[in-house]
Order: structure tokens, then C-alpha cells, then sequence
């Protein structure tokens, strides 16, 4: 499954180059403020250090000089936190979880979140830990099911939490209503949502909506805006069934509109949000992301459709229209996208690294390497100069781009 993780994240204290302190970076859209250097065709990028950190599909994030992320042996999770230049292992902690290898590997489908020296990383049963980033020392525990009644959808809880200001955004989803906010240095609850709704596994986009702070929450029926300022009020919300109730694309808000995605035949769909009620704008059922992420770019969107039995494209396409600029074929059936200005790297669900430079009409590519063995679902992590990219089975590898 995906790795599902958090959207909008605050600098730490601390910071070395560029961090990528959570699920898609900094501020949780793919993109690296950072030159990427994508000409590789003669040679590969140097593998710098590789760890084995046991299977899953969390991500890897990056602060404070230090890389961290979660694997699962022997039906427990470990979080690592290494040092990012070197491998080394700076601490660990292991506890007691199920694989629960449904149809893929099983294991953790959160990114760890980084923020202001901590660190919070939620398990697939709901075992939702802060930690100090420089010692691993545990500063609270909550359980979502024994805390919060919450109801794990049915590959667990891939949902990472989100910072807004000084709260933590959960997704729990219990009857009492979904979203819960704690607060961010003690995890006591500050306030929660009303409306009940089955757990998705896309975490809390953040935006400015119509003038409220709003988080837009994909859950396994419904999209839902919540006005963050009013402790969850209900902004609207719209229907979208997807077999399984797997909806784990993070939605994409900008200029008005809201992109959504789905796997198992649902495809994709903007959704034009000027007025008081959503509206259709375009639908595409054959273009569709299971669990990859649209990057928001100028009015366009930039990412890799593709679903299980389909041939993954990477592309561009117009928010307000649908049409697509350009669109070019990679391995395998899904992969994962980040972004600087033009150049574009892509991680093949294969294993395999994608250089590239793209304009509003053609994507060029400038280098291809195979750095992981398949099955590779999490999206990569960069800073200062180096690429952080796992496999399902557990290798870890981080390769420099200078």
C-alpha cells in the first residue's frame, strides 16, 4: 500500500540544506527548492550508504542531518534514525506489530513526521509515538483504538498525522467524529471533529479555502474540507465510493480547484470549488493513481497515473481542462514523483531512478539507473544532494545527485 503521509510541515529548529521532514517534503508537494543535478546518462549516481531496515512502505524523512523511517521483521516495527551522510544508526525503537501482509508485503504505511526536534511516527494498529529527534527518547504514546475508539481501515492506518500551528491532525475515524486534534508537545486532545467517517489513508491537505485555514481530508468514502479555526465545522463535503474504500492519493488543491484520484476503475477528477458547492469539472475513469501523488505546478498537475495492469505514465495535465500536455511511458505499473523547477526524478515501481527535464509540452529524459529491486511504492525523500528511496522488501539506499 502507500505510504500515506502527512502534508504540511513546519522547518525544524535546525536546519542542513533543505530538510524533508515528512511524506512529500517540506510543504508537502513534491518539491525541492534545491538545484537537482539530472544529467546521468553516462554514469549512475554514487550509492553513498544502503541499510536494511525490514519491509513497509514508509517513506524516509530528513532533518537535522538526520534520516529517519520504519520497517517491520519478525512482526515488529523498528523507527531508525540514521545519520543521512554516513548510515550510521543514531538510535532505534522497536516494538510489537503485525506484519499483516494483505495481498503485498505488509508493514508500516505512515512516513514518520519531523518537527521542532520531534519525532512522530504512527503504526498500522494505531500506535501513535513522539519522539526526541536527537536521543529516540519516547515523550508520549496514544493508542488511536484505545484512546480515541478509532477503526483501522482494512490495510491499517497509513495516515501520518500533520502539524497545523501548535496542534497534531489525526485521523482516527472513530463513530464520534474522524478527525482529532492534540496538542502537538504534551498529545493531549485539544478538540475533535463530529462527523463520523470510514479511514481512508491520505493525510490532512492543508489550504487556504475561501478564506478559512481548511484541511481537506480524503477518507474511504468522502472527500471532507474541515475549517480548522472553527475545531473541525464541516465545510462541505462529496461523495467518492471507491472499492475497498482505498482512497490514498493526497488531493490537490489550487486556483479553486481539487484533483482527486483513486485506483480500482475510479480514475481521476477535478472538482471546481469557487462556488458553495463542488462542482464537476472534468473526469478521466482509464487515468488513475492508486496511491501515487499529483504535484501541483502553474494551474497543472504533475505525477504517474497508473493501477495495477496498466503501463504507468509519467505526466502533465492541465487542472482546469483535463488535457494533458505531455505523457511518457516508464516501467512497471505505478511510481513516484519530486520535483525542482523543470527537472523532474522519478522512482519506478521497478526500482529504477528517472532523470528528467520537462516544459509545458514534452518531458526529455537525461538518465535511468536502477538503484532498488522491485517492489518500490514509497515515494523518495531528497536533501542536500541526496536521494533517500526504500523497497517494499526493506533495502534502503541513499545515492548522491552532486
Amino acid at each position: 500500500m502507500k505510504v500515506f503521509l502527512t502534508i504540511l510541515f513546519a522547518l525544524p529548529l535546525i536546519s542542513y540544506a533543505e530538510d524533508w521532514p515528512g511524506f512529500l517534503g517540506p510543504d508537502g508537494n513534491g518539491a525541492v527548492a534545491e538545484e537537482l543535478h539530472i544529467d546521468w546518462n553516462d554514469e549512475a549516481p554514487k550509492t553513498l550508504w544502503t541499510a536494511d531496515i525490514g519491509k513497509g512502505c514508509s517513506s524516509i524523512s530528513v532533518a537535522g542531518g538526520l534520516a529517519v523511517t520504519v520497517g517491520n521483521s519478525d512482526n515488529k516495527d523498528t523507527v531508525w534514525c540514521f545519520d543521512a551522510a554516513t548510515g550510521k544508526v543514531k538510535w532505534k525503537d522497536t516494538y510489537e506489530e503485525k506484519l499483516d501482509p494483505k495481498f503485498y508485503t505488509g508493514g508500516p504505511g505512515a512516513t514518520p513526521l519531523i518537527h521542532e526536534g520531534r519525532v512522530y511516527g504512527l503504526s498500522k494498529s494505531g500506535r501513535l509515538a513522539c519522539y526526541d529527534l536527537k536521543s529516540g527518547k519516547i515523550e508520549w504514546t496514544k493508542s488511536f483504538k484505545k484512546d480515541f475508539k478509532g477503526k483501522a481501515p482494512m490495510w491499517g492506518y497509513s495516515a501520518s498525522p500533520t502539524v497545523f500551528e501548535d496542534l497534531l491532525l489525526c485521523l482516527p475515524c472513530p463513530k464520534s467524529g474522524a478527525l482529532v486534534a492534540l496538542d502537538k508537545k504534551s498529545g493531549e486532545l485539544r478538540w475533535q471533529s463530529e462527523d463520523p467517517a470510514k479511514a481512508g489513508y491520505s493525510a490532512p491537505v492543508i489550504a487556504d479555502y475561501r478564506g478559512k485555514k481548511t484541511a481537506f481530508v480524503f477518507h474511504g468514502r468522502k472527500l471532507v474540507a474541515y475549517d480548522l479555526a472553527a475545531k473541525g465545522v464541516v465545510l462541505f463535503d462529496y461523495t467518492w465510493r471507491t472499492p475497498y474504500d482505498v482512497n490514498a492519493s493526497n488531493p490537490v488543491f489550487q486556483n479553486n480547484m481539487l484533483h482527486l484520484s483513486s485506483g480500482y476503475g475510479m480514475g481521476n477528477i477535478v472538482l471546481d470549488l469557487s462556488g458553495d458547492e463542488p462542482k464537476e469539472l472534468h473526469r478521466d475513469r482509464d487515468r488513475r493513481m492508486i496511491f501515487q501523488n499529483a504535484l501541483p505546478k502553474e494551474g497543472d498537475i504533475i505525477g504517474v497515473f497508473g493501477d495495477k495492469g496498466m503501463k504507468a505514465e509519467v505526466y502533465r495535465m492541465e487542472m482546469k481542462t483535463g488535457k494533458l500536455k505531455w505523457a511518457v511511458s516508464i516501467p512497471g505499473s505505478r511510481g513516484s514523483a519530486l520535483m525542482s523547477g523543470d527537472k523532474l526524478i522519478i522512482l519506478s515501481e521497478t526500482g529504477e531512478l528517472i532523470f528528467g527535464k520537462e516544459s509545458d509540452n514534452q518531458f526529455s529524459i537525461t538518465g535511468r539507473h536502477k538503484i532498488l529491486p522491485k517492489l518500490c511504492w514509497s515515494p523518495p525523500a531528497f536533501s542536500d544532494g541526496r536521494i533517500f528511496a526504500r523497497s517494499n522488501g526493506g533495502k534502503l539506499v541513499c545515492v548522491s545527485l552532486k
